[in-house]
């Protein structure tokens, strides 16, 4: 999916957007650019396939010539106050999701004020534009690269442009992670969305993050089952990460097959690498944010009860004092953390913790919606794909209790 998504008008700049697009894929990549006129396939919907790569991009340019404000239809009515018109729609959907707009003025074109455009694009007016000259393209582009590459930490396998050898434009790797991590937090679909380039590094991404997850969570689940990390108790604290690790791993592997299948069921043509480095993301923040939420939840009721913790281990193991623990232990356990739970701090760490866990949730949900997006599906065929999962894994659930028993 595209970082860049060029927005123009036809016979205002197509000559000027290609030359552009040209350039940007050069640097950056077909699969960073969005140019309507190389990105979308034939027999997609335009429209769905407009709105579906601004939701993804990280930026729009939007490519002004001579004629953009003033271009008219067939009857006379100028374009922009038309709403349906392309242009318009385009900017406005990237206004309102947030997305930063660039102005990009060619062939000598000046920056509409907000009294020329419609009231849906008054804020249009106040964005910063650059210029891209005819007697210094390569300069002027350079420099637009260069701003894409700094403040938007749009990647490129080729070399940074400097506009200033004394000026750092180009984010380290560590600033560009964390710029990562925090729109994953925040927008999941759109991150994830832009990962589905094909490239290995990609995929590679994803399954770091995956594992990095994983290991926090599976640690911080040892956390909470004892104040000193459980190392005594769980023994080889290697060999519990690497047992919960594979296992975890083979949960999301199966719910990767079983949406693969689901998702050629309902007739979309996906590919299961696609599947899995959207999972690859879903289950490691999902996990993480559980992880989290069970932290606190029991770190509160060990200052309620220092030894609760502990005791209910033992009997989720089904023993207690070296022997089987017996209905009323059980009970009994239930009863001390119902008690425990009332106290302040448990109380307290209740709340907190209760609010973890439905960010999670609700993140988790937002983050599903990178299946729909990513493959281009309406929102009954994404239902229809989810559903059919469902009862995928029900089957495989149900055969394993039938082989169990």
């Amino acid at each position: 999916m595209p970082d860049i998504f060029l927005s123009y008008r036809r016979r205002d700049s197509a000559s000027a957007t290609g030359r552009l697009a040209d350039r940007l894929v050069e640097h950056f990549g077909p699969e960073r650019v969005f140019h309507d006129h190389a990105s979308i396939l034939a027999g997609e919907d335009f429209a769905a396939a407009i709105r579906r790569a601004i939701n993804l991009s990280t930026v729009v340019l939007a490519v002004i010539g001579p004629d953009w404000l003033e271009a008219r239809d067939e009857h006379g009515t100028r374009r922009l106050d038309d709403p349906n018109d392309f242009v318009r729609l385009e900017i406005a959907d990237a206004l309102d999701a947030g997305l930063p707009v660039l102005p990009v003025l060619v062939e000598g074109a000046a920056m509409p004020t907000a009294a020329q455009l419609p009231a849906v694009l008054a804020d249009f007016a106040r964005c910063q534009a650059v210029e891209l000259s005819e007697s210094r393209w390569r300069y002027d582009s350079d420099r637009l690269i260069a701003l894409l590459q700094s403040r938007y930490a749009i990647e490129s396998e080729q070399p940074p442009l400097l506009s200033d050898p004394d000026e750092k434009l180009v984010l380290s790797w560590p600033g560009r992670l964390a710029l990562d991590l925090l729109e994953l937090a925040t927008h999941p679909t759109r991150l994830i969305g832009r990962r589905q380039t094909g490239r290995a590094i990609d995929h590679l991404r994803a399954f770091a993050f995956l594992v990095v997850c994983l290991a926090l969570g599976n640690t911080l689940l040892l956390l909470g089952l004892d104040r000193y990390l459980t190392l005594r108790e769980a023994g080889d604290f290697v060999g519990f990460q690497l047992f919960a690790g594979v296992l975890e791993l083979f949960v999301v592997t199966l719910v990767s097959v079983a949406l693969t299948v689901a998702w050629r069921l309902v007739g979309s043509r996906v590919e299961f690498r696609q599947i899995t480095l959207i999972m690859a993301f879903i289950g490691g923040g999902a996990v993480l944010g559980s992880a989290v939420g069970w932290l606190v939840w029991s770190l509160g009721l060990m200052l309620s009860d220092p030894t609760l913790i502990g005791r209910a281990t033992e009997l989720l193991a089904g023993r207690t004092a070296g022997a089987p623990a017996t209905l009323s232990e059980r009970a009994a356990l239930v009863g001390n953390m119902v008690q425990a739970a009332a106290q302040g701090p448990a109380r307290a760490a209740m709340v907190f913790a209760t609010l973890v866990w439905a960010g999670t949730l609700l993140w988790t949900a937002i983050a599903w919606g990178s299946f729909r997006l990513s493959f281009g599906a309406s929102r009954l065929r994404a239902a229809g794909a989810t559903l059919l999962c469902a009862g995928l894994l029900g089957a495989v659930l149900a055969l394993s209790v039938w082989l169990a028993g």
